[in-house]
């Protein structure tokens, strides 16, 4: 059914949570138009094939235990390959295979013998993974855990600085994009958990192929790519539409933002709106490579645990996904977070190439390195330190017609985004 004046709810950006809200909506009966500025839907989770290569926009990867997303998307088509449940820890010449032998008894001997963490440490991440899988993703984000650093709680529970710096620091670092371990320990929790309860894959398609196959469930024609909008339009004290780009105005009898939080926060300032915002961004800066001889082979996630790292984490993503190249090629994909990820192109890759060849004892001549492509995401996470969700912004904005849709509500991550979309859209079926 349409909504009662005939015109569609609104939904601005093709991103996970847009996506999700749509579906809801639709399969409600109401009538939406999804606009998005970029040439595909997908938001941050999107991918480029060029030359038979299969570039994400950024490392990224799913946790298949995410229980909201998983609702939207059908495993079994999206051919999903898995990494090893372990990280390969390069640090000084030396290397440290740690695994989830719960998971793989097969990593059991390689975890037991490694260097890198202590006997103590191993036991104490045995620990972790059993209090973490005990716990409900709400018990995760419970105001003891949402209150503390991941560095002070991985301390409370009795590891020391070598593990915490060596390990912690390179593997969550990639997942929080925060290497000082200041986020709050709610997303160390939730991710552990993630970990625990399920696999970590990416799609033989690409990362890209989830929102693909998301978008694929609406109804031909609700999605407008290419088309952005710059303001809100507002009469009589409600928001009855969008002004695009080239001031086209397109009625709506709701408007949901589902943009990232700068977007939002952009679009309501057009009607003089201040939406709550995270006090800040985490970006990140991934760089792609052929190799005739990959230094870093394998399934597990490699972490670069030097002081110095540039790059923090990385993974012959073709060894996971022999999908991601045509013709037996390699391809890696290296992943700097944090300052070094600002750092300009020539210098990225040539402490890429370094860091690469240094990890897997490899010289730059037997490896071969070819970079493909760099994507940089200046805002891939919003921050999320000790007592963030205490100012989460709500879905409703402030003025009737307009609604939030977006990860902010739950958290960073691909499940926070499906959270928020589903969020978003039983407040508006509620409301109307």
């Amino acid at each position: 059914m349409s909504t009662p004046d005939g015109h569609p709810i609104v939904i601005i950006g093709a991103g996970v949570a847009g996506l999700v809200a749509a579906i809801e909506l639709q399969a409600a009966g109401r009538a939406v138009l999804v606009l998005e500025a970029a040439p595909d839907v997908g938001g941050r989770v999107r991918t480029t094939v060029h030359d038979g290569l299969v570039i994400d926009h950024g490392f990224q990867v799913l946790f298949t235990a995410y229980p909201t997303l998983r609702r939207y998307l059908d495993f079994d088509r999206l051919a999903l390959r898995k990494f090893l449940p372990a990280a390969r820890i390069a640090r000084d010449g030396q290397l440290s295979l740690i695994g989830d032998a719960i998971a793989d008894p097969g990593l059991l001997l390689d975890t037991i013998v490694a260097r890198a963490i202590g006997i103590g440490d191993k036991l104490r991440l045995l620990a972790l993974r059993r209090f973490a899988q005990q716990l409900s993703i709400d018990d995760c984000f419970s105001a003891r855990f949402a209150g503390i650093s991941t560095r002070d709680f991985l301390r409370a529970r009795g590891f020391g600085t070598p593990v915490i710096d060596g390990f912690f620091a390179p593997f969550y670092g990639g997942i929080l994009l925060d290497r000082t371990l200041a986020t709050s320990a709610s997303i160390l929790l939730f991710t552990f958990k993630m970990l625990a309860d399920g696999d970590t894959v990416v799609p033989a398609g690409g990362i890209g192929a989830l929102t693909q196959q998301m978008a694929a469930r609406l109804t031909p024609g609700t999605v407008r790519t290419a088309c952005a909008v710059r303001a809100l339009v507002v009469t009589d004290g409600r928001v009855t539409g969008v002004r695009l780009r080239d001031d086209t105005v397109l009625d709506a009898a709701q408007v949901v933002l589902a943009t990232d939080a700068p977007s939002a926060a952009t679009l309501a300032r057009s009607i003089g709106i201040s939406l709550p915002e995270p006090a800040g961004a985490r970006g990140c800066t991934t760089l792609y490579y052929t190799a005739r001889a990959t230094p870093i082979p394998g399934k597990a996630l490699w972490l670069n645990a030097n002081a110095d790292a540039v790059i923090s984490h990385a993974a012959t993503l073709t060894d996971v996904a022999p999908e991601y190249a045509t013709n037996g090629r390699t391809l890696i994909a290296a992943t700097a977070v944090g300052a070094p990820a600002d750092l300009d192109d020539a210098t990225l890759d040539a402490a890429a190439r370094r860091e690469l060849a240094r990890m897997g004892n490899v010289s730059a001549e037997r490896a071969g390195l070819e970079r493909v492509a760099l994507w940089r995401v200046p805002y891939s996470q919003f921050e999320q330190p000790p007592g963030w969700r205490e100012h989460r912004p709500g879905i409703a904005c402030g003025m009737h017609g307009l609604w939030r849709a977006s990860e902010t509500l739950h958290s960073s991550s691909l499940e926070g985004a499906a959270r928020g979309g589903e969020m978003a859209a039983k407040a508006i079926l509620h409301a109307t």
